[in-house]
Parts: C-alpha cells; sequence; structure tokens
C-alpha cells in the first residue's frame, strides 16, 4: 500500500471512529463527529451540558407564553448563551443563526416542530417535561456521547448513583405514602411514580402513593380530589413570587380533613428548581433538601420548607 493510500485509510478509519451512533424518541441520529455547537430546548439539557462540561451556543431561556426563564439554580451559568425563545416557543431563525451541529428537543413538548428542527440541524428528541428518574439518566449518557463526553456522563452517573445511596440511609422505613404536586395560582398538578421529581423521591427510600395514570405522568386534581386520596404526607412545590392556590384551600374545612395536615407533614419546596431543571445538577440541590427538610425522616418540615 503506498504512503498516501495508506495516509487516506488512516483518515478513514479516524473519521469513523469519531462518529456517534444514539437512538432517541425520534429514531436513530448519526453525527459524523461529536457536537461541538449544541442548541438545548429544555433546561434539564441545559444542566446536563453544563454538568459535562460543555458551553451549549443556545438555549430555551425566554419567558415568552408565561415561561419563567432559567430555575434559580442554573441561571447563574447561563451567561453568554444566546436565548432561542422559551421552551415552547422556540425561534427557529435565532436557532439557525447560532449554525447548531445538534439541537436538543423534548419529545412531548416539541413534537410538531421536530421536522423544522432537522433541517436545521440533527436533532434528538427526549422525554424531559414527561420523562421520569430513569429517563433523564439514559438521557446523560446519551447528550454525553452525543457531545463526546460519555466518560464524564459516565462519571457523573456513578457519583450520583453514590450521592443517592448516602441519602437512602435517612429514609425512615416504613414511612407513609407521600402526593407530590406543583400548586400554581391555577390548581395543583400531582406528580405520579413516572414523572422526575416523584420517581426521585422514591429512589430516596419514599413511597409515592400515585401510580401513572393511563399515560399521564402527571395530572390536575381538585381538593376534593386531593382529600378522597387521604395523603398521610404532603410535597408541595411553590414558587416564591406566586400564591398558590394551596393558600385558598387553606380556608376550606376539607383542607383540614387532609391526614397530612393534622400530622404536620406537610412539606414545601421551590417549583423552579425541583420541578424545572431535572438534571444532575438540580439532582444535588434537591438530595441535599430533601435531607434538609427532614421529608425523608418523615419528621415535622424544618424552618424554610414547612407550608405556612
Amino acid at each position: 500500500m503506498n504512503k498516501r493510500l495508506l495516509t487516506l485509510c488512516t483518515l478513514a478509519l479516524a473519521a469513523t471512529a469519531a462518529a456517534v451512533t444514539v437512538r432517541h424518541e425520534g429514531g436513530t441520529l448519526t453525527l459524523d463527529a461529536p457536537a461541538k455547537r449544541v442548541v438545548a430546548l429544555e433546561y434539564s439539557f441545559l444542566d446536563t451540558l453544563v454538568a459535562l462540561g460543555v458551553k451549549p451556543v443556545g438555549g430555551a431561556l425566554g419567558t415568552q407564553g408565561g415561561d419563567r426563564g432559567a430555575p434559580p439554580y442554573l441561571a447563574p451559568r447561563m451567561a453568554g448563551i444566546t436565548a432561542t425563545g422559551s421552551r415552547a416557543q422556540p425561534s427557529l431563525e435565532t436557532m439557525a443563526a447560532l449554525r447548531p451541529d445538534l439541537i436538543l428537543a423534548d419529545a412531548f413538548v416539541h413534537k410538531a416542530t421536530l421536522a423544522p428542527f432537522g433541517r436545521l440541524a440533527p436533532t434528538a428528541a427526549f422525554q424531559s417535561r414527561r420523562g421520569s428518574m430513569d429517563d433523564l439518566n439514559a438521557q446523560t449518557l446519551l447528550i454525553g456521547q452525543l457531545v463526546g463526553r460519555e466518560a464524564a456522563a459516565k462519571r457523573l452517573l456513578a457519583d450520583q448513583a453514590s450521592l443517592m445511596q448516602k441519602a437512602r440511609a435517612f429514609a425512615k422505613k416504613g414511612a407513609p405514602a407521600f402526593v407530590a404536586a406543583v400548586a400554581t395560582p391555577q390548581g395543583l398538578t400531582v406528580h405520579t411514580n413516572q414523572s422526575f421529581v416523584g420517581s426521585f423521591l422514591e429512589d430516596l427510600g419514599r413511597k409515592n402513593l400515585l401510580p401513572i395514570k393511563g399515560d399521564q405522568t402527571q395530572y390536575e386534581l381538585s381538593l376534593e380530589g386531593l382529600v378522597a386520596l387521604q395523603p398521610q404526607t404532603l410535597v408541595l412545590f411553590t414558587a416564591p413570587d406566586e400564591t398558590p392556590i394551596t393558600d385558598t384551600w387553606k380556608k376550606n374545612p376539607l383542607w383540614q380533613k387532609l391526614p397530612a395536615v393534622a400530622r404536620g407533614r406537610v412539606y414545601v419546596f421551590n417549583r423552579d428548581n425541583w420541578t424545572r431543571g431535572r438534571g444532575p445538577l438540580a439532582l444535588k440541590l434537591m438530595v441535599a433538601e430533601a435531607i434538609e427538610s427532614r421529608l425523608l425522616q418523615d419528621a415535622a418540615p424544618a424552618g424554610r420548607f414547612r407550608y405556612p
């Protein structure tokens, strides 16, 4: 084999070795080389990329359509990343101008716009908004592969597994099942054992009272519906700048019939950090607060985690 041909073969083998293939919600995606210019259209993807040491060129950081922008824990890390609109209303023009070589999309939120995304750049769709903790962990590894950071992703997941194992030691054995829900001014959305936050708390050793309902990992519930469940523990996710519907419900005698209220086991967490980040960085914060709040211990809520 002559020297020139040998060189060409070597280059071809190197290119093949650098190619990346992953399966995602939209099928199979192959990149000729790990992505360098990534647009991330969900906070979990932004969280994961930052945790992997990769700075995306664009992300869903806008507040159009009522979106609240990046969660507080993540916002300081978003400097220098171009806002591509909100999660539900990304701007194709802004995305195109960034010349991405990979778009990370939500299989639920962006189902109708995956085709236009694909015309801009290779697109991988994952179940973030409706995914469980297992789903999000799988995405961490796949995203790591797509950006050439698979080893870092494996380390993240190993460290996370170790952290979860240590945290489970705080969980009280035989503690009653909980109901976890996001409380906004408009309503209450319960999170089943197949939602991210619902499955996360189960992984920490507390039992979620609610299984998936049909294909819904999260669904709306009235005060009467909540009372019918008779939860011994209630975990609420609220925003500090909102008045949740539960503040109105507290004036209703039915609220006092909740066993969780009678037991003094109503916990409150920042919904922006707990239910919208859904990535390795968010998880570290959530583990710390699950312990600090005394939720895992089934003890009366500590300080700022006590529902007023």
